[in-house]
Parts: C-alpha cells; sequence; structure tokens
C-alpha cells in the first residue's frame, strides 16, 4: 500500500503507461487484491500482456526491445544475480538515503 500511495500521491515524475509482461500466475490475485485501490486514471495506463509479446508491440516498436520480448535487440544475458553485485556497491549509500525523514519521537 506505501508503494501504492508512492506511485499516485507522491512520484516525482508522471507514469504514461505501466507493461507487465511475462507476469506468473499468483500476479493476478496480488492484482485482484490491490485492483481496488487504484484510482481509474492510472489503472487506465497499466497493461497486462502475459507471454503475448504482439500485445507489446502496438505500444512499443520491436526495435526498441530485446529479443526476450520479441525484439530485434539482444537477448537479455544478466540475472537477478548480477544486479546484486551492483548493489552491493552502493549499501553506504542506500544506508544514508534512508537516514532522511522524519525523526521518530522518543516515548
Amino acid at each position: 500500500m506505501k508503494l501504492l500511495s508512492f506511485i499516485q500521491d507522491a512520484m516525482p515524475l508522471r507514469l504514461k503507461e505501466v507493461h507487465m509482461v511475462k507476469q506468473p500466475f499468483i500476479f493476478n490475485m496480488v492484482w485482484a487484491i490491490f485492483k481496488p485501490f487504484i484510482r481509474e486514471k492510472l489503472k487506465s495506463r497499466i497493461f497486462f500482456h502475459g507471454s503475448k509479446m504482439s500485445t507489446l508491440h502496438k505500444h512499443m516498436d520491436p526495435s526498441h526491445l530485446p529479443a526476450d520480448y520479441g525484439g530485434v535487440l539482444p537477448k537479455i544475458d544478466y540475472s537477478g544475480k548480477d544486479w546484486m553485485a551492483g548493489v552491493e556497491d552502493y549499501v553506504e549509500f542506500i544506508k544514508m538515503l534512508n537516514s532522511f525523514g522524519l525523526r521518530k519521537k522518543s516515548a
């Protein structure tokens, strides 16, 4: 709910479209839970494609997509494991960013 609130009310950019591709089956259940809390404007900008890349291509030209999504760019060759090493390089910076905000009152 915090993420949804941030996206709808506080994110300092405007989402024109959100495309979900190759979403797992369980995502449909999660979507059903959150859907009532999403404003119509944002709801109308969210598109679900599953494994049908032809529907994605109606919004994005294949020349801008990797082969994984029916595009002409090289296939994606990294995983979450590859991302973790990059994140670990910025742990201290992330801690610093997380320190901003209101201070909690002492009891």
